[in-house]
């Protein structure tokens, strides 16, 4: 269950960035396919999961083919590649609470009268994930763009709504390529 979670998070809370080469023709490359399969590590299992990476390379498909980039076997422009990494992250939340005002000053400026103060810390725990898709110039073998989205995993309920979700996320991470449209 916890696998299917890592695809991606709920799509408003995505924070994406994109870099890329200014002297590489994006118009002129029209193909593309996958970079060859990385050899199996045994890492996180929420990561290396047979249906996860199916929802994201489905995701990545469907949003190449969106924007007009065809996929070939063979000899294509480009190739793309991603990665998914998991983080385990807490954050601390203090809420501080006020009763009462003083009842005036005295003639050290201090408050005087009932007051009261407390504070109240809740820690919070969460999964942060992040998905890095990289697009890579068949000719020269150099990386020419890089989309990164990161946030806050939620866990969907069933598989519809997991795919949805790594599209949405793929989508927002690959809205700048190719750049300049």
């Amino acid at each position: 269950m916890i696998a299917a979670a890592a695809v991606t998070t709920g799509c408003s809370g995505i924070s994406t960035s994109h870099d890329f080469d200014p002297n590489f023709a994006f118009a002129e490359a029209r193909t593309w396919d996958w970079m060859p399969a990385p050899p199996v590590r045994r890492g996180d299992t929420r990561t290396e999961n047979r249906f996860v990476n199916e929802r994201i390379r489905a995701a990545i498909e469907l949003a190449m083919e969106e924007k007009g980039m065809q996929k070939v076997d063979g000899d294509p422009d480009l190739r793309v590649g991603y990665h998914l990494a998991l983080d385990d992250a807490v954050s601390y939340e203090t809420m501080n609470s006020y009763y009462g005002p003083g009842w005036g000053y005295g003639m050290y400026r201090y408050p005087y009268g009932p007051t009261m103060t407390t504070s109240t810390t809740r820690e919070r725990r969460y999964t942060v994930g992040t998905l890095i898709i990289d697009v890579f110039d068949v000719a020269s073998q150099e990386l020419v763009w890089r989309g990164t989205g990161e946030g806050e995993v939620h866990q969907a309920s069933d598989p519809e709504e997991r795919q949805r979700r790594a599209d949405e996320a793929v989508w927002q991470v690959m809205s700048s390529f190719p750049p300049g449209e």
